[in-house]
């Protein structure tokens, strides 16, 4: 959210920010924790707001991408255009998804990784 006034900060913008570098100075040695699983499997869940901002009216949609069940890639940005729709909101969030399912798929298949089909996560 602090990203959207870079371009013009005022104090009420600094204010968190100070909040989130007072948290991460505190917590030092915190990470996130990657479990080794029997899958592979690529996993992607997509949303949308449909037109949540009050100034100019445009959506915010968002994706979180797990790879054997650990997290490793999530965004959360404005669309470009305003949606006429929440289906349309919802559709651009999923094509941004399905973008990153892609992207994470050929990077497994260049370093020669075997990801689990769905068919074989069914028969377990």
């Amino acid at each position: 959210m602090v990203s959207q006034f870079m371009h013009s900060p005022g104090q009420e913008h600094f204010d968190p920010v100070y909040r989130v570098l007072r948290y991460l100075k505190g917590s030092p040695g915190r990470g996130l924790l990657f479990k080794k699983r029997e899958h592979l499997q690529v996993e992607t869940y997509t949303d949308a707001d449909w037109a949540g901002s009050t100034i100019d009216r445009r959506s915010t949609s968002g994706y979180c991408t797990f790879v054997g069940g650990n997290l490793v890639t999530w965004r959360s940005k404005k669309q470009n255009v305003v949606a006429r729709s929440s289906a349309e909101a919802e559709f651009r969030a999923l094509a941004h998804g399905i973008c990153e399912v892609m992207w994470i798929r050929r990077l497994l298949d260049d370093l020669k990784v075997t990801v689990s089909s769905p068919k074989s996560l069914l028969r377990q």
